[in-house]
Parts: structure tokens; sequence; C-alpha cells
């Protein structure tokens, strides 16, 4: 039996998103795609996955997962929240992982635990990173809707963060 997931994006979306000044090519490097693997818009490798991961824009996806999101961003001021909700039709081993050029802590939340984080409350997670450039975790949950969760560490400056997630059924 095949499972979908379907996920929505509750932040600005930047996607194609680009300065591109005077002189500028419109390419972006790895660091600038937040990619893992596979090879950037200056035709450098970005890495690669270990067996049997595959790289699908940037991530590694275990065979027979489902991509939720890849290549994806979310914006979040400095301080402030940003969330994806996804559904989980079936118990899965759910993964994602996140770069930004900032710092931020990402979770992955029921939705009434990610309403009391998104407003600086005491809650509980299933996994919350501790604030870095860079995140990945892999967890197992249950059937129902979930929040991958972002909060920007950054006191000044706001946080783009790119992430991909997926599911194993």
């Amino acid at each position: 039996m095949q499972y979908g997931a379907v996920g929505v994006v509750l932040s600005l979306s930047l996607v194609g998103c680009l300065n591109a000044g005077p002189g500028s090519t419109g390419t972006r490097s790895c660091a600038q795609l937040g990619w893992a693997c596979g090879v950037d818009d200056l035709g450098v490798s970005c890495g690669s996955c270990f067996a049997p991961q595959t790289c699908s824009v940037g991530s590694c996806v275990d065979p027979g997962a489902q991509v939720i999101a890849s290549g994806a961003t979310a914006f979040a001021v400095a301080g402030g929240y940003a969330g994806v909700f996804f559904t989980l039709p079936a118990a899965a081993l759910v993964r994602f992982d996140a770069t930004s050029p900032g710092l931020f802590q990402a979770g992955v939340f029921t939705l009434s635990d990610w309403t009391l984080f998104a407003s600086g409350q005491a809650s509980d997670a299933f996994v919350l990173t501790n604030p870095s450039p860079s995140a990945r975790e892999a967890i197992r949950l249950p059937a129902g809707t979930y929040t991958l969760g972002f909060r920007c560490a950054n006191t000044v400056d706001s946080c783009l963060i790119r992430y991909g997630i997926n599911a194993t059924y």
C-alpha cells in the first residue's frame, strides 16, 4: 500500500529569490543553496549520500521514502519562528535536514506543542536541536499531523532556512 504525505509551509516563501545585482550571473553555490548533495549552479559537487540513500534536490533520501519537502525555504525574523505542517497517514521514519547562514533550532512538534513553542512558552518536542547553522535528525512517528518548526536563534539578523523532510513508511 502506498501512503502519501501532505506538507504545508507557514512562512514567507522565498524559493527562487536571488539578489542578482550588477555583474551577477544568478548562480548559487552549495552553501547558498544549503545543499548536502548533488551539484550546485556552478557545477561543483555539494557532496554525496551514503548508500542506500540517494540525492533529491540537495537532500539525502532513503530508498522508498516519500519526499514531503526538498530544497524548500522557511524565513524567521531574529528570535522568531517558522513552521511547516505535515501529515503522516501511517507510522513512519521521518528524516529532516536544514541549513542556514545563521543560528537556528529545529524540532518536530505536535500541533498543540508547536503553538506553545512558537509563542515562547515551555513545550514538548519529539526532537529539538541546539542552536546551530545546520541540523539533521531522524525520528519514528505514529500517524498524525505534526510541525517541523524552526526558531531563529540570531539576536539581530533574520534566518533563511533551507530544509528537506521525507518519510519512510
